[in-house]
């Protein structure tokens, strides 16, 4: 069995007790993307993200994404994703979660992929310098490929969250997520993000961020490993 190759993004924002109930905060990221393996382009992104507290235990974010390049009327490069989580705190420390995706990326070989999850968490520490979060569950995946073949897929998932605030204007968020077939072993993928966030002015902030990919059975033809590089202005209303 070959498995589909783009993970789609959990949330990496503070847990509920940082937000009021009945909060609701937007973000619009714009800029710069630079990608290598499966498309080598550079093209504008563009980023929108919110996350809402339903009650002092539960909160739920919402992220969606699209770029698309072009070179000499040649298409280079295209994806748009869209991602939603529910995190609900059982105390101080346990929470649960559930999610859904779904992603296009042609380069990768995929004209549609959905995603669904259940799984549990931990908080190691959460305070005003640092967030340490672990998770783990099971997710499943169903993808049209370019191809015209379909496919579907039943992983444990496991994921490290983790924030570190150098002060009120800047930050440093990273996250790593595995994906282990329940069926066949050398089927798996891992993904690192991590990016450095610093304010500007009110409401605006400059973000660098890096996304490395690799999967060990990608679709037929397909390179394992996928580098995503942004730059851009975000404003958080």
């Amino acid at each position: 069995m070959r498995r589909v190759t783009a993970i789609l993004l959990t949330a990496g924002a503070l847990m509920a007790a940082d937000m009021q109930v009945g909060e609701f905060n937007q973000h619009i990221e714009l800029g710069y993307l630079g990608t290598t393996g499966n498309s080598d382009s550079q093209t504008l992104n563009a980023l929108y993200s919110n996350e809402y507290q339903w009650t002092e235990k539960t909160d739920f974010h919402f992220r969606t994404d699209a770029y698309y390049g072009e070179k000499d009327g040649e298409k280079t490069d295209e994806r748009y994703r869209a991602h939603a989580i529910v995190n609900h705190m059982y105390d101080e420390k346990w929470f649960g979660y559930g999610e859904v995706g779904w992603l296009r990326n042609p380069f990768q070989g995929f004209e549609q992929q959905y995603n669904a999850g259940l799984g549990v968490g931990y908080i190691f520490f959460n305070d005003k310098t640092q967030l340490l979060k672990v998770r783990g569950g099971y997710q499943y995946r169903y993808a049209n490929l370019t191809s015209g073949d379909n496919e579907d897929f039943h992983f444990l998932k496991v994921g490290v969250n983790h924030e570190y605030h150098f002060n009120e204007k800047t930050s440093l968020v990273s996250e790593l997520n595995a994906l282990e077939d329940l069926e066949e072993a050398n089927d798996y993928e891992i993904v690192f993000r991590t990016a450095l966030k610093t304010a500007l002015v009110e409401n605006f902030s400059l973000r660098v961020g890096f996304e490395v990919k690799y999967d060990n059975t990608p679709v037929e033809d397909k390179e394992k490993t996928d580098t995503t590089t942004t730059v851009g202005i975000v404003y958080d209303f």
